[in-house]
């Protein structure tokens, strides 16, 4: 069976960006407990748990900075204890949806937009998901902006009927973790965790 490990997401987007970059650098790992909270709180108040299952296998977890000011921030209120086991945190800034905008190249095509569009650091977006949400807006075919956009744009819920399933799709099939890794330093510090890993 090889080696195996646990993902633990806050949601559904998350946990397709955990996968494909497990399977795309950990390709000795086998998948055999992935998790998706419903929200980074509900990853946080599991940490302890977590953090016990990271004593029989790696335990890799993702979530989004949100409105902390930056990671190390945030590190500093989980209060994770400094031990050897193989449990890897890993932050989005400020959300995952910076790290699929990074393949600027292949996200603009999924759109039909322009890659210059594309800030080359979408980790400095105020607000990553809605940046996503106006582009495919303004670029997408209408039946993609039927399934990304809520029918009210701008007002709760913020994405659309199929937002995770299209957005999901993308990124197991289309999107680049090595390519993306180059435009967000957040991403890039999560790969190079799952790169040490491997290394072990």
């Amino acid at each position: 069976m090889g080696q195996v490990l646990a993902i633990v997401a806050e949601d559904r987007l998350t946990e397709a960006v955990l996968v494909k970059c497990v399977k795309t650098y950990l390709p000795k790992h086998n998948i055999i407990r992935s998790e998706v909270k419903g929200g980074r709180g509900n990853v946080l108040k599991e940490i302890p748990a977590y953090l016990n299952l990271a004593k029989k296998m790696p335990v890799i977890v993702g979530i989004d900075l949100d409105h902390d000011p930056c990671p190390p921030a945030l590190l500093n209120k989980i209060n994770l204890p400094n031990s050897k086991i193989h449990f890897i945190l890993r932050i989005a800034v400020k959300e995952v949806e910076s790290w699929i905008l990074a393949d600027k190249k292949r996200f603009s095509r999924f759109v039909n937009g322009s890659s210059d569009s594309i800030p080359n650091e979408p980790d400095n977006l105020p607000d990553p998901k809605l940046f996503l949400l106006e582009f495919a807006r303004n670029t997408a075919s209408s039946e993609l902006k039927r399934d990304l956009l809520p029918v009210n744009f701008g007002q709760y819920p913020r994405i659309g009927p199929a937002y995770n399933l299209r957005m999901c799709d993308f990124t197991l099939q289309k999107w680049k973790p090595e390519v993306a890794r180059k435009k967000s330093p957040s991403l890039n510090r999560a790969i190079t965790a799952l790169e040490n890993l491997a290394a072990m």
